[in-house]
């Protein structure tokens, strides 16, 4: 049976370039929407528009900036997911920021991000509960202030701006470089402009540039979007038109896959390989999980690295009794915002089918059953916090992976996800699976675990390469675009042996 996997991590990076960009340098104007037609590789994948309007709050007048893009994008043949984003922004009436709201939804997993800036600080929040509080430090805005730049007659060729950028999905400022470069004759939809070309650098989580075509007040007619792994064109358009949708869609997976130079046969046999990576920097591989058993760097080039991965074989007398108790594992073993091991159904959950066993490793087998069998694929999922999983039961390695391990911690057994590639079809995609800490860490991947044929122990297969993880907490995003910031559309992989 071929292997398929998730690419839900590709639709986070994907959502993330949106929310750090869909607004930055769009202007509109009081009372009017700006409508945008979205393209990858030619073919129309959906739309945006932008608002702009007076409001009241409280007795107190506020500036209203409000942006929305709609996407449907494919993931390896399923059928399309829709994904929308809304980013609202809020000024006071001397135009100083006040508040962002981004809100994403993924097929029906909503999430939700506030910033609510205060004189001296900035308070985030994450489906309403606080997650983070920054200080104030010097000025910075919400997107760039183009208007203001045409105001005091700054906007001229050749031009550098650096500014300040709130990243309300990273809890933290951005660098972003603005340039004015020239003005160019565009044609866009049949019909000629001669428009500004501005360039945009955002250093944030996933470095994004972004290349705009607006006219002399700044309004846009046409932008690049452009990351390591994924270029989107948006082009100014009527409501009607940029509504329009087109019948093709794009397979978010063409651009993320990675194929190496051989293919592998039964990969979930594969229990140690040895593989070149390169197009990384010495950094990054640095930045690679080397805590545990499974992977190892064994020699760096000049331009390449060789990495040694391996199952690692466990054998049931070796675990520790439950519930296991470290105090340099509590972050393994707390519930969190999508892993909400706390919660009553997924205890009680947890506890019939555990029942009274105390070995660990037995227990986390039986759990990763469980998963295996009650959790129906589903390629069509975004991104499910664990009381969503088990009241839908369906969704793919994210969703395996964060039911896992909240029913893991909910009765004492220590575990993290994973964030890396994985073998399967005739490629390695990108892929999310858990660990647990028996008395060591095991990688036991409940949607792709094997069975060794001597001991009869299960074991994930050497094809599993990690490049970061994530605790499943509210700084997912950051941890997620950390993992595999960089990488996407850069690395290629030489396998040198496999057993």
């Amino acid at each position: 049976m071929k292997r398929k996997k998730s690419l839900s991590l590709s639709l986070f990076l994907l959502f993330l370039n949106f929310s750090l960009l869909g607004a930055a340098v769009i202007q509109s104007k009081e009372g009017h929407e700006t409508w945008m037609g979205l393209y990858m590789q030619g073919i129309k994948i959906g739309h945006s528009y932008l608002s702009k309007e007076t409001i009241q709050r409280e007795h107190k007048t506020y500036t209203r900036i409000y942006s929305e893009t709609k996407m449907k994008l494919s993931r390896l043949g399923g059928n399309p997911v829709e994904m929308s984003t809304v980013e609202e922004f809020i000024y006071d009436r001397q135009g100083k920021p006040f508040e962002v709201l981004v809100k994403t939804k993924m097929s029906e997993q909503e999430i939700d991000v506030k910033a609510e800036i205060n004189p001296d600080s900035i308070t985030f929040k994450m489906g309403g509960k606080t997650v983070k509080e920054i200080p104030v430090q010097g000025t910075f805005y919400l997107e760039v202030p183009v208007e203001k730049i045409i105001e005091q007659n700054k906007f001229k060729k050749g031009a550098v701006f650096n500014y300040k950028i709130l990243d309300p999905i990273a809890y933290s400022f951005s660098e972003c470089r603005y340039e004015i470069l020239e003005k160019e004759k565009i044609l866009i939809l049949g019909k000629s402009h001669e428009l500004w070309h501005t360039r945009s650098r955002l250093s944030s989580l996933v470095p994004v540039v972004a290349e705009e075509w607006i006219n002399e007040k700044g309004e846009l007619y046409k932008s690049e979007i452009q990351t390591g792994f994924l270029n989107i064109t948006s082009l100014k358009m009527p409501r009607q038109k940029a509504l329009e949708e087109e019948t093709k869609t794009i397979d978010i997976a063409s651009s993320t896959i990675i194929r190496p130079n051989t293919e592998i046969k039964n990969p979930q046999r594969i229990q140690s390989m040895k593989v070149e990576l390169s197009g990384l920097s010495k950094q990054k591989i640095h930045d690679f999980p080397w805590d545990g058993p499974s992977q190892k760097l064994v020699k760096t080039k000049e331009n390449s690295f060789i990495l040694q991965t391996k199952s690692v074989i466990f054998r049931e007398e070796e675990a520790l009794c439950l519930p296991i108790e470290k105090k340099n594992l509590e972050s393994a073993l707390k519930s969190t915002l999508f892993c909400q091991s706390d919660d009553p159904d997924i205890k009680a959950t947890a506890e019939s089918i555990v029942e009274d066993e105390k070995n660990s490793w037995k227990a986390a087998k039986g759990i990763a059953d469980w998963v295996r069998n009650e959790i129906k694929p589903n390629y069509d999922v975004g991104f499910a916090s664990a009381k969503e999983i088990l009241k839908n039961r369906e969704g793919d390695c994210s969703e395996y992976t964060v039911i896992f391990t909240a029913l893991c911690r909910s009765v004492g057994i220590p575990a993290r996800a994973n964030v890396g590639i994985m073998y399967g079809e005739d490629f390695f995609a990108y892929h999310m699976w858990p660990e647990v800490f028996v008395g060591q860490w095991i990688d036991l991947d409940p949607k792709w675990f094997s069975i060794d044929p001597i001991s009869r122990e299960y074991y994930t297969d050497a094809t599993h390469i990690k490049f970061g993880r994530t605790k499943l907490d509210e700084n997912i995003f950051k941890e997620m675009a950390l993992s595999a910031s960089e990488l996407i559309g850069n690395i290629n992989i030489h396998i040198l042996e496999y057993r």
